[in-house]
């Protein structure tokens, strides 16, 4: 089992090489693929006794540099030219492991997004082939007059069906792909409108997913604190016996709903995007210049992340086109995916308080009494699993017993178009996963903790935003940047005075900006599939409104951090 390494700014190096060949190259899957690699290859120099190299050729060469973290007794031992060149070769032995206990492999994500990805597209075969996406299309049409209204549809759509970032995407692009495509809006724009409406929408759905993961990740950075000693005396009902308390900190998280300042601009500009208010400019403008032009919504040598045949994958002749068709499978995702919420034990109410508690279940919910304490709730996630393949079990009954799928064969044969369609995303997100798993097997939480450690106060806020930027940028995941950045941040806020909402609200601005704008991020690769736009046109003309966004958001950072004093809060806590 590979461990973890301090590489220092080395940690950085698999991402930036994965990000820069899959733009100039735009081709995801080979820069992904090559980072991984790389990742391998940096980790095996740096350590080369843990990848297999001979203890007799470690010290072969001149001495390179004294190395801590790898020691297994704690003392510093020298790295030498020799030992670093074959723990480089050696290092590919590590690859097929870190592709293998990337987060996408496990039990969460399994559930929650390859099931999820595969379901859903199946569902979307299912639908063309029934004729339910062109119910859509034809009751949206009465109401689209022309490419603006589509743009504005489109928007709309990811807002309105918004209980998660994976199920946004998922969902959205491919029912709106139709519509925009007869109105000559490109697929790029569309991809921006579902990516927009994916991650920035979703960290303020509190509601959602992720309202429960974005508490816990403060609660870890409080914990942090505690066990620093830096937690101000005011906040000890925070943490109580180096737990954190959930109840205490749900007020907090409210507060950085109005301080996520990233995720406001970004939906508002898209709006305005939208609304024909903000221009189509740089990549954005030669894409959608072509679209109207009737030169295709996507360019010649474009490579969609659809494939060809689901793209071109035909309604069954006898069958009735209706939106309730596509209603009804949709509907029953949502109230599936939501009712795990609640289900049973799903939810537990936490409890941190003096130890003996006593665990009794009240009709399904599980309820943790100590003696005293506080206590305070945790509901689970949604499920996107279960709720997209019952989505695509009732579709499939659905359909056949209307007729509008012939017989079980076609009904089989149009889930496999879209399992295969939708193919090429999973592969590119097992990629992306794996350069996530790298960047932080290689300690880049450590490499940016001591880079970024003292500053002034009123720069806090901004440097944290610009700090969460590049590493959620780097790793393409803004739960992993989270990991890495709340334990940073919380106690610099205390440490420093900065005002602690400003500063968790650049932590979530940070995080989000790299989940909208990274070519490796898994929401950014399922904005391309959906929508079936070629994924590095997708990224490149969609970071000229990430950056204006992301500017937005540093000046508010930085203004605000000159002006707001430390005991400011909109709502107490």
């Amino acid at each position: 089992m590979v461990s973890g390494i301090e590489a220092g700014i080395w940690s950085v190096v698999p991402a930036i090489v994965a990000i820069s060949l899959a733009w100039n190259t735009r081709d995801a899957q080979i820069g992904l693929f090559v980072g991984v690699v790389v990742a391998g290859m940096v980790y095996g120099a740096l350590n080369p006794s843990a990848v297999g190299v001979p203890a007799d050729l470690l010290a072969a060469g001149p001495e390179l540099a004294e190395i801590h973290p790898q020691a297994e007794d704690g003392e510093p031992w020298t790295l030498s030219l020799g030992g670093a060149v074959l723990g480089l070769l050696f290092g590919l032995k590590v690859v097929p492991e870190i592709i293998a206990t990337a987060p996408l492999f496990g039990p969460w994500y399994v559930e929650n997004v390859l099931l999820a990805i595969f379901a859903i597209g199946g569902l979307i075969g299912l639908m063309i082939r029934a004729g339910a996406i062109r119910g859509v299309l034809e009751a949206l049409s009465k109401r689209v007059d022309d490419s603006a209204d589509a743009e504005k549809a489109a928007f709309l759509a990811g807002i309105a069906i918004h209980i998660d970032d994976y199920f946004n995407c998922l969902v959205v692009g491919s029912m709106m792909r139709p519509l925009t495509d007869r109105f000559n809006v490109s697929r790029a724009k569309l991809a921006y409108y579902v990516d927009s409406a994916g991650s920035p929408a979703a960290r303020l759905a509190f509601y959602s997913t992720w309202g429960a993961a974005m508490v816990g990740f403060i609660g870890g950075g409080l914990e942090n604190a505690a066990a620093r000693d830096s937690l101000p005396s005011g906040m000890s009902d925070f943490v109580v016996n180096g737990e954190a308390v959930t109840g205490a900190i749900w007020p907090l998280f409210f507060n950085t709903l109005f301080t996520g300042f990233y995720s406001w601009i970004a939906l508002g500009l898209a709006a305005l995007v939208a609304w024909q208010v903000v221009p189509n400019f740089r990549d954005m403008g030669h894409e959608e210049s072509r679209a109207r032009a009737g030169d295709g919504v996507i360019g010649e040598d474009d490579d969609p992340m659809i494939s060809e045949e689901m793209d071109r994958y035909e309604m069954y002749e006898g069958a009735t086109p209706n939106w309730v068709n596509f209603a009804v499978p949709i509907l029953t995702m949502m109230v599936v995916g939501l009712g795990a919420m609640f289900w049973r034990a799903s939810p537990v109410v936490y409890v941190a308080g003096k130890s003996g508690t006593e665990l009794l279940a009240i009709g399904g919910w599980q309820l943790i009494v100590p003696p005293s304490g506080p206590w305070s709730l945790n509901i689970g996630g949604v499920r996107l699993g279960i709720a997209s393949i019952s989505a695509l079990v009732v579709a499939f009954l659905m359909y056949r017993v209307q007729g509008n799928v012939p017989s079980l064969k076609d009904g089989t044969d149009a889930t496999m178009v879209g399992f295969k369609g939708i193919l090429l995303a999973a592969v590119i997100l097992m990629f992306a996963s794996s350069i996530q798993n790298a960047v932080s097997l290689l300690g880049i939480g450590p490499f940016i903790t001591e880079t970024f450690g003292d500053i002034p106060a009123f720069i806090v806020p901004v440097a944290v935003f610009a700090t969460t930027s590049f590493v959620s940028f780097s790793d393409g995941s803004s739960w992993s940047t989270y990991g890495i950045m709340f334990p940073i941040a919380i106690p610099l806020a205390f440490a420093t005075g900065a005002n602690l909402p400003l500063v968790l609200g650049a932590v979530f601005s940070g995080g989000i900006f790299g989940d909208h704008t990274s070519p490796i991020s898994d929401t950014t690769v399922l904005a391309s599939s959906t929508s079936g736009s070629d994924h590095m046109v997708h990224v490149r003309s969609q970071i000229p409104y990430a950056l204006l966004s992301a500017a937005g958001a540093a000046l508010l950072f930085f203004v605000l951090g000159l002006v707001l004093p430390e005991s400011f809060r909109i709502i107490p806590y």
